[in-house]
């Protein structure tokens, strides 16, 4: 009995931080998973994306960032986070003139937890999952700006096989909109701004409506500045062929609600694509809160980012987990 309270409670608390339930804004392990990282970019960046642009992985933080895809691409972000895995698909279509479409995937597992009865003998496994699939449009309406919406259909399920006590399965699907928009200042453009509104929708509803928890609706506002350091000589090469340094920062609360907010710090240098060296560090209340270090190589269409978070007052099963993305560009 003790062990199926357990995994009752594993359920209803899921949360990367080591807080009870009773400490911080309604549990809903149906919900929370949509405030974990996707992507070891911006995780390397100490989780910033809100205006940065050209990675289908910003999907998950900032819809508009996709806009500035030039060309298709599909990508896999996987990660071990709260006693389960991550793992995240997605695909993005440019069509000059148009617009950006794409689709995205993101599902956590738990894993299988065994049942027990009241003599501690098995009797049942449970499989709790979560799950989001989205759909997303992104445009830029001129060279400046760009705007980005994804509808998200949010799935929590827990799937039980063999002699299953009462309660021990359970399904809720809710939906959500991501909004999102980015502009450029300056007449070089090396100064982006972003803002998004995260996961605004209806309650989820596992069981009953008494049960019915809201979403976890954010507002982002960031900001991102690219540095040359290196400019090539005069008549030599072209503007792209250099060392540049992006720093960037996002602030984000709860929607509607006033208080401290988190706020995200993260740089990223390098060498066009072919290789980045990032870092930052992410001060955040209720979440992934400490530094994290990354790293980038491209070559060709191919592309490999990891990224390794250093977190403080955490009970992930993995203390220090590591995020790794895998693109192809087509």
């Amino acid at each position: 009995m003790g062990e199926r309270v357990a995994v009752a409670l594993a359920i209803l608390c899921v949360n990367p931080v080591g807080r009870l339930c009773g400490q911080a804004e309604p549990q809903n392990a149906g919900a929370l998973f949509l405030l974990f990282p996707v992507g070891a970019q911006s995780v390397g960046m100490g989780q910033t994306a809100a205006a940065i642009e050209g990675r289908g992985e910003l999907v998950f933080l900032n819809p508009s960032g996709v806009a500035g895809l030039a060309t298709s691409e599909f990508a896999l972000h996987t990660a071990r986070l709260a006693a389960g895995a991550t793992n995240a698909l997605t695909a993005f279509f440019p069509r000059r003139g148009i617009g950006v479409f794409g689709a995205a995937l993101d599902l956590v597992d738990y894993g299988d937890q065994e049942v027990s009865d009241s003599n501690g003998i098995p009797i049942a496994r449970i499989a709790p999952r979560n799950l989001a699939l989205l759909a997303t449009y992104a445009a830029q309406l001129t060279g400046a700006v760009s705007l980005g919406v994804s509808y998200k259909l949010i799935e929590f399920r827990v799937d039980c096989s063999g002699a299953c006590p009462a309660l021990t399965g359970g399904q809720g699907i809710t939906h959500a909109l991501d909004l999102g928009g980015q502009f450029t200042v300056g007449a070089d453009g090396a100064l982006r701004i972003g803002v998004a509104l995260r996961n605004l929708g209806f309650p989820l509803q596992v069981n009953n409506r008494d049960q019915a928890d809201p979403l976890p609706t954010r507002l982002v506002f960031g900001a991102a500045y690219r540095l040359l350091l290196r400019p090539p000589p005069q008549g030599v090469g072209t503007a792209m062929d250099r060392l540049d340094l992006m720093l960037a920062a996002d602030v984000e609360s709860r929607w509607r609600e006033a208080g401290t907010p988190d706020v995200r710090l993260g740089l990223d240098l390098g060498y066009l694509d072919a290789l980045r060296v990032r870092g930052g560090y992410a001060f955040v209340h209720q979440g992934l809160s400490g530094p994290s270090v990354g790293v980038g190589v491209a070559t060709g269409t191919i592309g490999v980012d990891l990224a390794r978070t250093f977190l403080s007052g955490s009970d992930l099963v993995v203390p220090n987990p590591t995020f790794l993305s895998f693109r192809v560009e087509f």
